[in-house]
């Protein structure tokens, strides 16, 4: 079981980022993208293990060796995400064309004041997500992460918007499910990523493009614990100052058979990569997993 995505150091300090939210804030957003291609060529030459992974993945997804060009823009896109949490955390949505889509879907829990699981993953943004939900929609949305991870860069961005920190569940903390039940009972969405096993957590092996690899069983197993429906979403970039955000119902309620649990667990989670899979399709530079996410390099 990979741990590289949480044992990579951040490759930054508070200075540094402290200086491109100035310069995002400040400056604007057009001249803060010119910045981000220094910042991909840094990357392109001083990190094999994002450039080997980001042509792992390219490779996959378009079927042949990838150019660097190619590299370039995935990290390039990747990058645009990041720099642009600074304007959806400080409530700048004018900056951005922004299409939501099937968010009727939440109609139904609003009105009944139910909670649900909204699982999502690391393709596109999910900053876009949490910060339109909360600051422009008002909807109950709660966020279970690990604040450790990338903790240099999230208290830098969270700075900005306090109500969209303080919607964060931190995994970490030992109440952690305790917190996420009593935020469901209470009618809130709770997000979370499901794309990426950490440490010690329950796994099942799902196909995405063509081969096995990890996915982590807590969030069908959660579901049937908590009773809970769970509503998948994607917040894609598109490119220029464009997003699509898609939400699709994976399921009303999830049943584990006592008997079957092992195969039910593995059946939800292949729907949810499914998923992943068509998204990934249709937007392949937004594939944010910069780590031996299939285990390529133990093949080699």
């Amino acid at each position: 079981m990979s741990q590289e995505w949480i044992q990579q150091s951040e490759r930054s300090n508070p200075f540094t980022l402290k200086l491109i939210r100035w310069i995002a804030l400040h400056i604007g957003r057009r001249f803060s993208r010119i910045l981000l291609y220094p910042i991909v060529a840094y990357f392109l030459l001083t990190s094999n293990k994002v450039v080997r992974s980001s042509r792992s993945y390219l490779k996959r997804i378009l079927g042949r060796p990838a150019k660097i060009s190619e590299v370039a823009r995935h990290i390039y896109t990747f990058a645009s995400t990041v720099l642009d949490r600074v304007y959806f955390l400080t409530d700048q949505y004018e900056r951005f064309d922004i299409r939501v889509h099937n968010a009727e879907i939440f109609d139904s829990f609003l009105k009944d004041k139910r909670g649900a699981i909204l699982l999502g993953s690391h393709l596109g943004s999910f900053e876009v997500l949490r910060a339109l939900a909360i600051s422009r929609y008002h909807l109950p949305v709660k966020i279970l992460m690990y604040r450790d991870h990338n903790q240099m860069i999230t208290t830098v961005l969270n700075a900005l918007n306090p109500a969209v920190a303080a919607s964060v569940i931190n995994l970490s903390d030992a109440d952690a499910m305790l917190q996420m039940q009593e935020a469901i009972e209470s009618g809130y969405l709770v997000g979370m990523l499901g794309d990426r096993v950490s440490g010690n957590e329950k796994k099942t092996s799902c196909k995405l493009l063509g081969e096995e690899t990890d996915f982590p069983s807590g969030p069908a197993l959660l579901a049937s614990l908590l009773k809970t429906p769970i509503i998948v979403f994607f917040g894609l970039y598109r490119g220029g100052n464009r997003y699509d955000i898609h939400f699709e119902l994976l399921g009303e309620e999830v049943s584990l058979n006592r008997k079957t649990r092992n195969e039910d667990i593995q059946t939800w989670m292949q729907m949810y990569a499914d998923h992943i899979e068509k998204h990934m399709r249709q937007a392949p530079y937004n594939w944010f997993n910069f780590y031996d996410y299939w285990k390529d390099y133990n093949k080699d």
